[in-house]
């Protein structure tokens, strides 16, 4: 079977040659549903693909946990390292011995609050 095809400019023509056999083998061929083949039993389709989505879901969970553990993990060491280095640096402060029996101030005082601080309203 000869085909004639045009050309961009239409002034020459391209010609084909198709070999007759090949054209008519594909046409008596049956088309290819395989890709289809999963609606013969849709129900049990439909169980596997949910149970997959189940599966990814609890691994997304154990993911997460896992990823949350080693974060509280990493907070833990980071607020006991700089506990301990709170712990080495009050202990390096000298120490004074303070005699509160001797003491002229009053534990009952209210809390002193600099003049600056306080807000004067004038009086209208």
């Amino acid at each position: 079977m000869l085909l004639k095809v045009p050309s961009v400019d239409w002034t020459d023509q391209i010609i084909y040659v198709v070999d007759d056999e090949e054209s008519l083998s594909d046409i008596d061929d049956e088309p290819d549903f395989s890709e289809y083949m999963w609606m013969e039993n849709e129900e049990e389709f439909d169980k596997n693909e949910l149970q997959r989505l189940e599966e990814e879901e609890i691994m997304q969970e154990c993911f997460e946990a896992m990823i949350e553990d080693e974060l509280e993990e990493q907070i833990n060491e980071w607020e006991k390292a700089k506990t301990d280095e709170q712990n080495t640096a009050l202990s390096a402060l000298p120490k004074s011995e303070c005699n509160v029996e001797k003491s002229v101030l009053n534990p009952m005082a209210d809390e002193f609050i600099p003049r600056s601080h306080v807000l004067d309203f004038p009086a209208s």
